[in-house]
């Protein structure tokens, strides 16, 4: 009897440590959080594209994305990489944020993986030369963080050209 009760007790800690490891739908292991979609910002999300006319993927993350150029097909940045960008950054109602006027910029050196989640994912859709559109959740831009002008909780509409990085 004292044998069928500790193979029993052990069958089920076994289950239970089994059930611990498995991933939740809707998670993302390589970001470090739950990216479920926000259903009130999905839907915003879903108007400006209507409304727009602009046909967009949306990536497991919940950023949407489009690709206006890939680039060199060669040369593909990563996280350690010093991106240097040609970009516009303007808030889902059209409100400007913060543009490189047609300049490259490097933003002091920052590796890619130093900027906003939805930055570092849409980046490494594209090579060298490419260009990409993205709306960014704010769970994937600064959350309910307010910075540099860019209110709390805010959907981000960018666009950037990939113009080198180091």
């Amino acid at each position: 009897m004292k044998l069928h009760l500790h193979t029993v007790f052990y069958c089920v800690m076994a289950v239970l440590l089994l059930a611990g490891c498995v991933k939740k739908e809707g998670s993302n292991d390589r970001l470090g959080f739950d990216s479920s979609p926000d259903n009130t910002e999905d839907a915003a999300i879903i108007n400006y594209l209507q409304t727009n006319n602009i046909k967009a993927t949306r990536d497991a993350s919940g950023l949407y994305y489009q690709i206006i150029q890939y680039g060199d097909s060669v040369h593909r940045i990563g996280l350690d990489n010093v991106p240097s960008l040609i970009y516009t950054r303007r808030l889902l109602n059209g409100t400007a944020i913060d543009a490189s006027l047609g300049t490259p910029t490097s933003f002091d050196g920052r590796k890619l993986k130093d900027h906003i989640v939805g930055w570092q994912i849409g980046l490494q859709k594209i090579t060298k030369g490419g260009k990409i559109f993205l709306i960014i959740p704010s769970m994937l831009a600064f959350g309910n963080a307010s910075i540099n002008g860019v209110p709390s909780n805010a959907i981000l509409v960018c666009e950037l050209q990939l113009v080198d990085f180091k």
